[in-house]
């Protein structure tokens, strides 16, 4: 039998163990009690509606701007969303994704507090209802962190774990192309049998089979993407093609640039001129079909 429901309670100030124990429908009659039922619908369809959303999902894939949300902060905006008619999942013991989609960064708060800036084209996976007691997660692309102090902080990647206790640093996990930038405190990373600590102006690269630890440039304080400039030394063309079309969410077709490396930097602040910095040096052309399809291809002299 299911325990009875609690009224009127403010879900801020209803214990997590608590709300554990309710059932869904108990769940959803909790936190939709303060809200208002949209126009043209009764109470009973709206609730009707919220159950089978939450019956047949169990995760979603969320891109999100900015969030901040805790437990019982994120149940009640995720029914304010259904109740305006938007999709939306019900946080529980499952995993949750948050993921930026091409051209978008967004910000994001963990349960434990923690702070993760999400670069374009990259997902983050965690168990929220688990996560404060065993600060664990997955990334797949690139993000900043900034962690709170308390328990190890986990980052799993495809190449490599990655364990802090308290600091701000970067990690990139792209294909097989990992590297972790450390901006304070100490950072562990690990892939397979090989181990390399970092310390503040410090990172490490996967390359070629082998963790390489080399100092970050003097005066860098937080990932250069976070204030939108992207620099490079020595980095395959077809790579830096790779970040245009994420960060202006774009696809790029290029011919002549096999084998070829580039050193210097663009910004996201408009793509032609992100396309100028890097082609000229290089003696390309491009062309901008569409809006979103660019063709490019070595100049004719």
């Amino acid at each position: 039998m299911e325990p009875k429901r609690k009224e009127h309670i403010d879900p801020l100030n209803f214990s997590k163990a608590e709300f554990d124990k309710l059932s869904a429908s108990e769940k959803v009659d909790l936190f939709v009690q303060e809200y208002r039922v949209p126009q043209a619908r009764t109470k009973a369809d709206t609730l009707d509606a919220i159950r089978r959303k939450i019956d047949s999902n169990a995760t979603v894939e969320t891109p999100v701007r900015s969030l901040r949300v805790y437990w019982a902060a994120a149940a009640s905006i995720a029914l304010i969303a259904l109740l305006s008619t938007v999709y939306f999942y019900f946080a529980s013991a499952e995993k949750q994704i948050v993921a930026a989609s091409k051209g978008q960064h967004f910000e994001y708060t963990l349960p434990d507090g923690s702070e993760i800036k999400v670069n374009a084209d990259s997902k983050i996976t965690f168990s929220a209802s688990r996560f404060t007691k065993k600060r664990e997660l997955e990334l797949v692309g690139e993000a900043f962190f900034s962690v709170q102090k308390g328990k190890p902080f986990v980052v799993k990647t495809p190449v490599g774990t990655v364990e802090v206790l308290g600091t701000t640093l970067n990690v990139f996990a792209r294909n097989n192309e990992f590297n972790v930038s450390c901006m304070t405190g100490k950072v562990k990373v690990t892939v397979g049998d090989q181990s390399v600590t970092i310390l503040p102006g410090e990172k490490v690269i996967w390359d070629n089979g082998t963790l390489k630890k080399m100092a970050l440039p003097q005066g860098e304080s937080e990932a250069g993407w976070v204030k939108g400039q992207f620099n490079f030394d020595n980095i395959p063309l077809i790579s830096i093609f790779e970040e245009i079309e994420r960060q202006f969410n774009v696809s790029i077709s290029a011919q002549g640039i096999e084998g070829r490396f580039y050193t210097g930097s663009f910004t996201n602040n408009k793509l032609a001129e992100a396309l100028e910095m890097v082609c000229l040096p290089m003696d390309l052309d491009y062309e901008i079909k569409n809006g979103n399809k660019i063709s490019i291809k070595p100049k004719t002299h």
